[in-house]
């Protein structure tokens, strides 16, 4: 799981500059999902989203600020970790998690650490390996070029050096480890190619900024979200001023942004290579997904939190033993792996799980997902893409034949009905999962006695205890 990595920077979705042999191979021996949305587009809603398999909206994670609760397992969520860890499974994670705090397990029975790169104080173990090597974390503003190219610049670190590789180094190492006696469950967390987009200077000469697609237009839309996205940026944890953005900026950070894609690729190429030595290619999948896209200069925006394609369309692909070689067209959500993982290690999910497990085969009615974060909300039926976003944007796009979301159709009277149609179903939506936020204030209404809830003599009675926090696991009268 690569940090920040949009779809369309890969050649197995279409990228003819990049370079992603390994990837790519994975895709043609497996089973590449063509959309996959990320329906909460920002680090940790989309972890904690994916972690439990839960919306942004039930697990309250809407920002990069907030994490989930420390009793959440009183409250009857848990992670896949935690699950398949309880049914057998040695679990390990390796790299960017995004926990708080950022050592927590989370259901992982081994962690080797190597948080965002943003978070320079954090003294992880790849703190301690540069340590090691008389190096250490810096801020991006120390690299060349990191202002005057848009946050394109260069790494001073040599590539053996660099994060993501490290972080498949580590992975490498403790399947080696690894009792073959007991399955395993890993999860590879790259730090790239979020920014700083800061690839070592051999690995950035390999991508020419004239080769890079063209960014897409701004819009009238995207200019009145842009501001937020300037003051924000503006932060110290990134330091960078996009009031002016320009298009040699945008070249650069595009072809930067590949580079690091590239490391990535290298850092897969490795983990699968060992995973063949070991013979345990065999009865192992491997899955390839984001967190969320970047934008890279498309609107004249960077990073994510928007509802727009390239913030929330990312790589899914799913190859292993047994699964089809295919590429399917119906639209699927980051989150569906929760299922997925819990599917095939012979876990059940909870019942009102809001995702669903990738290897169900296509529904015949389009799927509906629908997202939410601090920005805004979102819904997508049928390619037909509805966001309203704090601050009153309202937009209304037809993927299939605007794809580059360039024409808004939310005041055409000719999408009324479509506009009026998502609008009740995304409503529908936040009502139903911000109860089931709630679900742990829950209170169990009985006339009767119920001691196993806690309630005896009964509600209605003097001295009844409320439960708190209520589990969706308990049982219900």
């Amino acid at each position: 799981m690569p940090d920040q990595l949009r779809s369309d920077f890969l050649g197995c979705y279409g990228a003819g500059f990049a370079r992603t042999p390994h990837i790519d191979a994975l895709a043609a021996r497996g089973t590449l999902y063509d959309r996959c949305l990320s329906p909460a587009p920002i680090c940790v809603p989309a972890r904690a989203s994916l972690l439990t398999g839960t919306t942004s909206l039930e697990n309250g994670i809407l920002n990069n600020g907030a994490w989930l609760r420390p009793d959440r397992r009183e409250c009857g969520l848990h992670s896949w970790p935690e699950l398949l860890s309880e049914a057998g499974y040695r679990t390990y994670a390796v790299g960017k998690m995004h926990f708080y705090p950022w050592d927590a397990s989370e259901g992982f029975q081994v962690r080797s650490i190597s948080e965002d790169k943003r978070q320079i104080g954090i003294l992880d173990d790849y703190a301690q390996f540069l340590a090691s090597r008389g190096k250490h974390k810096q801020h991006a503003r120390e690299f060349a070029g990191y202002h005057e190219n848009g946050g394109a610049c260069l790494s001073p670190l040599k590539p053996d050096e660099q994060v993501d590789l490290w972080c498949a180094d580590r992975a490498i190492s403790i399947l080696e480890q690894h009792d073959g006696s007991q399955p395993f469950a890993m999860m590879i967390g790259f730090p790239s190619p979020h920014c700083p987009y800061d690839p070592p200077p051999e690995i950035a000469d390999l991508f020419d900024p004239a080769d890079m697609p063209p960014p897409l237009p701004e819009t009238r839309e995207s200019e009145a979200l842009r501001p937020w996205l300037i003051a924000n940026m503006k932060n110290p944890w990134a330091d960078i001023d996009y009031s002016v953005f320009t298009d040699d900026q945008k070249a650069k950070v595009r072809a930067h942004y590949s580079a690091l894609i590239h490391i990535v690729d290298k850092a897969v190429g490795r983990v699968i290579a060992t995973l063949e030595r070991m013979g345990l290619h065999k009865n192992t999948i491997v899955v390839f997904s984001s967190d969320h896209g970047d934008f890279v200069g498309d609107y004249s925006l960077v990073c994510k939190n928007f509802f727009m394609d390239p913030s929330i369309r990312v790589p899914m692909i799913v190859a292993g033993p047994g699964v089809p070689f295919e590429i399917r067209y119906d639209t699927v959500a980051l989150s569906d792996l929760y299922p997925t993982f819990l599917e095939l290690a012979g876990v059940s999910p909870r019942e009102n799980c809001s995702f669903t497990s990738l290897l169900r085969p296509p529904r015949e009615e389009p799927r509906t997902i629908c997202g939410a974060t601090h920005r805004g909300f979102m819904i997508e039926k049928g390619r037909k893409k509805l966001a309203r976003y704090v601050g009153g944007v309202v937009t209304l796009h037809d993927m299939e034949a605007d794809p580059g979301e360039q024409l808004n159709l939310a005041d055409d009277p000719g999408w009324h009905f479509t506009r009026q149609e998502l609008d009740a179903f995304l409503t529908e939506w936040q009502v139903q999962e911000s109860i089931k936020g709630h679900s742990e204030k829950a209170i169990v209404y009985s006339a009767e006695s119920k001691p196993e809830l806690g309630n005896e003599p009964g509600i209605l009675g003097p001295g009844w205890r409320r439960p708190y926090p209520f589990s969706s696991e308990t049982t219900r009268s």
